[in-house]
């Protein structure tokens, strides 16, 4: 399993498409962060809410760009039938990309830090930011970050085809991100509203953001994370019917 994490750690990072997410990522939130209407810039306050506004709906593009590939082009050059026959069970399998993923995903957030950092240093007085707020807002980003990238693998093992993969993960992204919200505002029954609500992983994206690491909202992402991969393999077991 570890030969074929690193197999697909250094394919994504020798990927362009890897870096074309990353470039599009960073300077699509720091243009939100900075420039545009509510930014730093335009508002002079020295807070990143702008920022972590925006970058779940770059994650939602994000996470199926890089997972589009990880079953969809073995099955489409044939070399998933060696990979099967390996001496991996395919949990160790799915594991191995799944866990390539993440560190990818981990390496595309690294870089705004730099935001926290310039926006503690510009506060008045220095540092004075609300810092378990923008900590508690990249734990939730990285683990949405986690459960958008389980549903993209999931869309990978569907077809054999990336651009289906991509689009297969950036719908069921959608769904679990905001769709539960917006059927949660249809007239179906106060219980249903609050149940439909409870399934958006927007919504407990929004706790964490405010600071507090409940560990409800941690096992609801990974429970999303654990049914993506679960789905997975799923699939797979149908290609060995």
């Amino acid at each position: 399993m570890l030969a074929l994490w690193l197999k697909e750690v250094f394919s994504l990072l020798y990927s362009l498409v890897a870096y074309i997410v990353w470039a599009l990522f960073l300077m699509g939130t720091g243009l939100f962060l900075w420039v545009f209407t509510g930014g730093v810039l335009q508002t002079g306050a020295a807070e990143m809410e702008a920022f972590f506004s925006i970058a779940p709906w770059f994650l939602l593009f994000l996470a199926p760009a890089l997972t589009m590939r990880t079953f969809a082009e073995e099955f489409r050059t044939g070399s998933y039938e060696l990979l099967a026959t390996a001496p991996l069970s395919p949990w160790q399998i799915i594991g191995g990309k799944y866990l390539a993923v993440a560190m990818v995903l981990a390496f595309s957030l690294v870089p705004t830090l730099i935001f926290y950092a310039s926006i503690a240093w510009l506060a008045q007085p220095r540092g004075a930011v609300d810092h378990g707020a923008i900590q508690g807002a990249y734990v939730g980003l990285f683990l949405l970050g986690l459960a958008l990238a389980a549903l993209g693998l999931w869309a990978s093992t569907v077809t054999s085809h990336t651009i289906i993969a991509f689009l297969l993960g950036l719908f069921w992204g959608f769904v679990w991100l905001i769709g539960f919200e917006f059927a949660s505002e249809l007239p179906v029954g106060q219980k249903a509203q609050t149940f439909l609500a409870y399934l958006s992983l927007m919504e407990h994206y929004r706790s964490l953001s405010r600071g507090v690491v409940d560990s409800r909202d941690v096992l609801y992402f990974l429970s999303v994370s654990a049914l993506g991969l679960g789905l997975a393999r799923l699939q797979l077991s149908k290609r060995h019917v």
